[in-house]
Parts: C-alpha cells; sequence; structure tokens
C-alpha cells in the first residue's frame, strides 16, 4: 500500500508492521525544524492523522509536543498567540508575564505534569498571585488538551485559596457624587473618581486605562494594572465586558481632556512614559495605597465618611438603576452576567448606552 499522498513538507503515513498480536498499525513521519526526522506510531488512520497534523504545528513552533517540557509548551503558547494574534496585545504581555513566572513547573516533561505539582507550587504562593497564575495556567494547559497533547489539564485539579471578603459597601448618594466631583474638579485625580462614579470601572481598570483606549465620548476596558513580584504589568480585566466601548457623557469628557493638558504640561524629558491616562507627578503608574489615600482625602474634603475606591463602582450601578437604566445596559457596561442577559450588545443597544452614560451625566451635575 502506497504512502499516503501528501503536499510536500507535510508528513507521511505509511503502513506499519502489526503488532505480534496481528493489530494494524501506522507509521507517522515528519521532518521538524532542525531536520531532524520524527517518527510515531498509530493504531489507526485517524489516530495517525491527528499525530501527524500535531507535530506539523509543532514543526512550526519548533517544537515536538510529545517530548517538550512545560516551559517548552508555555512558550510555544505564547508564541502561537502571536503569530496568530489572538489576543490584545495587553493581554499578550500579561500572559508573557505570567509564563515567566512559571519557572518552577517549567523544566516538567508536559505529559508528566500533575495537579500535585501545580498546588505545591501555588501552596507558597500569596492569594493573588495564585489565582492570577493558575487562571493563565489553565487558559494554556486547556488549549493543550484541545489539541490532544494532554489527556487533561492539571491546573484544573488544584485547591485556590479563597477570595478576601469584600467589605459592606458604601455606595454615595446623588448629592454626595456631586460634592465629590466639585471640591476635586481641580485635582489630579478628580477625573479617575468621575470617571469611576460614570463607568463603574475597578480601581485596576482605572490605573491601567491608557490613553489609547479613550476615544471622543467612550473608553475601551483593555486591562487592569497589578504589581506583582515588585514589577507592574497591565492584566486582563477581571472580566471581559459584553461592550467593547462604555460610552461616557460630555462632562467626563471634558474633564479628561483637561487632564490630558495638565498632565501634558507636566511632563518633562525624564518622565518614564506608561502611556497610562493617571500617573503620579514623577510619570510613574500609582500604587493602589496611593490610590485609596488620596481618595479617603477627597472624600474628607468634600465632607464624606471615609469609603473605598470601589465604592465607587457600587454609586455607579445604584444610580444606573434609579434612573431607571434596563438590566442587560447596566450589567453590559459592569461585565456582570446573568442567565437572562444576552452576551451580544451591539447595534441599537450601544444607543443605549449612550442614553444611560448621558442621563448618568447630566444627574451627577445636578
Amino acid at each position: 500500500m502506497p504512502p499516503m499522498a501528501r503536499p510536500k513538507g507535510t508528513g507521511s503515513i505509511v503502513p506499519d508492521k502489526p503488532t505480534p498480536t496481528g493489530q494494524k498499525r501506522w507509521r507517522v513521519a515528519v521532518t521538524m525544524a532542525d531536520g531532524r526526522r520524527v517518527y510515531r506510531r498509530a493504531a489507526s488512520p485517524k489516530e495517525a492523522e491527528r499525530i501527524r497534523k500535531q507535530l506539523v504545528e509543532a514543526r512550526e513552533l519548533d517544537l515536538d509536543p510529545t517530548r517538550q517540557t512545560v516551559g517548552e509548551y508555555l512558550a510555544s503558547w505564547i508564541a502561537g498567540l502571536r503569530k496568530g494574534r489572538r489576543v490584545r496585545d495587553n493581554t499578550l504581555r500579561a500572559y508573557s508575564y505570567a509564563v515567566a513566572k512559571m519557572e518552577p513547573l517549567a523544566g516538567r516533561k508536559l505529559v508528566a505534569l500533575r495537579a500535585q505539582h501545580v498546588q505545591d507550587w501555588f501552596d507558597d504562593l500569596d492569594a493573588a498571585s495564585a489565582r492570577y497564575y493558575h487562571s493563565v495556567l489553565n487558559i494554556a494547559l486547556t488549549r493543550a488538551v484541545k489539541k490532544r497533547i494532554l489527556a487533561w489539564n492539571p491546573a484544573s485539579g488544584v485547591d485556590l485559596p479563597e477570595r478576601e471578603r469584600s467589605r459592606v459597601a458604601k455606595p454615595l448618594t446623588l448629592d454626595e457624587a456631586r460634592r465629590l466631583i466639585e471640591v476635586t474638579a481641580g485635582d489630579r485625580l478628580g477625573p479617575m473618581w468621575r470617571l469611576a462614579l460614570v463607568t463603574g470601572m475597578r480601581s485596576g481598570e482605572l490605573r491601567g486605562l491608557a490613553w489609547d483606549a479613550v476615544g471622543p465620548g467612550w473608553v475601551e476596558i483593555r486591562a487592569q494594572l497589578l504589581r506583582m513580584d515588585g514589577e507592574w504589568v497591565t492584566a486582563p480585566p477581571k472580566v471581559e465586558r459584553a461592550v467593547d466601548r462604555i460610552a461616557i457623557d460630555h462632562g467626563t469628557v471634558a474633564a479628561l481632556e483637561a487632564h490630558r493638558r495638565r498632565m501634558a504640561s507636566e511632563r518633562t524629558p525624564d518622565w518614564p512614559y506608561h502611556g497610562l491616562v493617571f500617573v503620579t507627578p514623577s510619570g510613574n503608574p500609582y500604587h493602589l495605597r496611593d490610590v485609596l489615600r488620596e481618595f479617603q482625602a477627597a472624600c474628607e474634603r468634600a465632607g464624606l465618611e471615609p469609603r473605598r475606591v470601589h465604592d465607587l463602582r457600587h454609586s455607579n450601578l445604584r444610580f444606573l438603576h434609579d434612573l431607571g437604566t434596563p438590566e442587560d445596559i447596566r450589567m453590559a457596561r459592569a461585565g456582570h452576567e446573568t442567565k437572562g442577559t444576552q452576551r451580544g450588545y451591539a447595534g441599537a443597544s450601544e444607543v443605549q448606552d449612550r442614553v444611560a452614560a448621558d442621563g448618568l451625566g447630566r444627574a451627577l451635575t445636578g
């Protein structure tokens, strides 16, 4: 039986010697990027074709999926994301950062990785790092399962530390929100408080907001800013919103434009450029503790009891509810999901999003 005809460079499948019990076998052969001729056996033509496709794909990434280490596989996964442009640049940078931190697992054979190996590593990390690295590793290994490189995902069998319970929310009233906006209008972070009240963005999303994600009447939630192992990293948002762009009112647009002019006037030649909307007087990203300190000082000046920055998000959701904004619009803007909410949010719904933003803007300005 002649080999199955295939385009040059895509490998071959030929009948192999049967097993001692007479069972048929097929041999797969693919030339890898370094010139090695890799051979594998299969029990059926279907299995042989699957192995051939795996080897050809691995050849393009200069890897053999049946022999690679965890580190090699993760590097190939990142390379595939970059080559296929399947994620945004910020997400790719965040994934690459996380993969670089997975050195304790990198030397193990991928096919020999077990849940206990992952668990032992996570047990040495703080809760926030463990949960974040798990999210990235889980995505990568799920891909390996789909590609039939692994039979199951070892990251799915680990125990993660519980999230810290949030304190009871203290949303602002409309009058308190108006007072906060008025008192902090000229402050460096005044536009941050206003943007949080209008969009419901989380603190990490506000601190990670880049100027190229701000447009005429909208913002895009592309990333959140994290401080991990002493380094700044932009990670994917906590959740993916059902709307790509969140509408903002004219007053908030004006506040951001004034803030942009202020940042331009302050910028010096030795400023590090991060492309972020909110930076310190030295041009660096804000630590969460510094934002909290500034916010509590702003609350005191406005005559408000101390609150968390996250309470601005709760305030936004309450305002939209009280203004009669439809639930699906509130959910889409906040990134929440319910069983009755459709994920597809586009077309005519964008008009409702604009109506919600403008209505909230008017309410906050009295």
